[in-house]
Parts: structure tokens; C-alpha cells; sequence
């Protein structure tokens, strides 16, 4: 289950939002939850999210923010992809992942966001 949690958030995004896809020209168009550069940066959005909740009452994404600032991602992106962490969570989890849960999960998500937008103008 840690797999399709950790690899199939940044799939859908890019299913759903297609126009994120313009910022990984590296990956050739391959966008698929298998393909090894989905995977390798499903990895390093889930590093982050664990120093997130690691650090739950100030999440500090000063760096990463800039890093992405400076490529071009919209904040929006980050919205987006919390909304197809709570997707998943709500499939894999179904009945287990109550409201409650649910918005626990949307204001963490919410958190990393605004954390990820901090450096913007």
C-alpha cells in the first residue's frame, strides 16, 4: 500500500492536471506511476512530506520553495497535488478514512502547500 501512496499522487497530477507535465521535459513523456522518473520524484515529494510531519508545527520549505519559484511551478501545483494525496488516501483507506481523518489530512496538506508558496512573490 506504501506504493501506491507514495507513486500514484504525482501520476494523477499529472493525468488530471496535464499542463503540470511541461516542467519535466527530463522525463521524455513518460508519466505513468511506473515509469522510473515518476518514481524517482515520488520519492523526494515524500522525503519532503515526512520532514513536514517531522515538523508539523513549522513546516520550513524556505529552500524548496525558491527551487521551485525558480523553475516556473505554480502554487496551484501543490494544491493539486495534496488534493491527489487525499484521493488516495480516501481510496486505499475507503471506510477507515473518516471525515475526521480527511480533515486532518486536508489542513496538513493545506500546511505543506503554503509552506511550498512561502518564498513566492
Amino acid at each position: 500500500m506504501l506504493a501506491t501512496l507514495l507513486f500514484f499522487p504525482p501520476f494523477r497530477v499529472f493525468a488530471v492536471y496535464p499542463w503540470t507535465t511541461r516542467l519535466f521535459s527530463k522525463l521524455n513523456g513518460k508519466f505513468k506511476a511506473t515509469d522510473i522518473g515518476v518514481q524517482e520524484h515520488a520519492a523526494k515529494v515524500v522525503s519532503a512530506l515526512d520532514i513536514a510531519v517531522k515538523n508539523i508545527n513549522n513546516i520550513n520549505f524556505k529552500q524548496l520553495s525558491s527551487d521551485h519559484q525558480n523553475i516556473g511551478v505554480d502554487t496551484q501545483n501543490f494544491k493539486a497535488l495534496g488534493q491527489t494525496f487525499l484521493v488516495e488516501l480516501a481510496l486505499q483507506y475507503k471506510l477507515k478514512f473518516t471525515p475526521k481523518k480527511h480533515a486532518a489530512a486536508h489542513k496538513f496538506f493545506k500546511q505543506v502547500a503554503e509552506a511550498l508558496s512561502s518564498s513566492y512573490h
